[in-house]
């Protein structure tokens, strides 16, 4: 990117954050600058570790929802 950061994941539609819960506010963050540096659209994948990261996960849809940011996560079960 022009300002040397670099997304985590970049599709043709989406330039992608991906961090653990406790940290989805720092994911919001960049997922905001990285769309803005490649002109692509926001996302976020959330590391979900324990079932306590769901408060994490909520908090951050009701944010992501409003500023158009894409949301997924992962499980350790998914992983299996």
């Amino acid at each position: 990117m022009p300002d040397g950061t670099r997304a985590d994941c970049v599709t043709d539609d989406y330039a992608v954050e991906i961090d653990f819960a406790p940290k989805w506010a720092e994911a919001l963050g960049q997922a905001l600058h990285y769309a803005d540096q490649t002109g692509k659209r926001p996302g976020i994948l959330l590391i979900i570790e324990r079932e306590k990261d769901w408060r994490y996960y909520w908090r951050l849809k009701r944010t992501a929802d409003k500023q158009g940011v894409r949301l997924w996560y992962i499980t350790p079960k998914a992983l299996q």
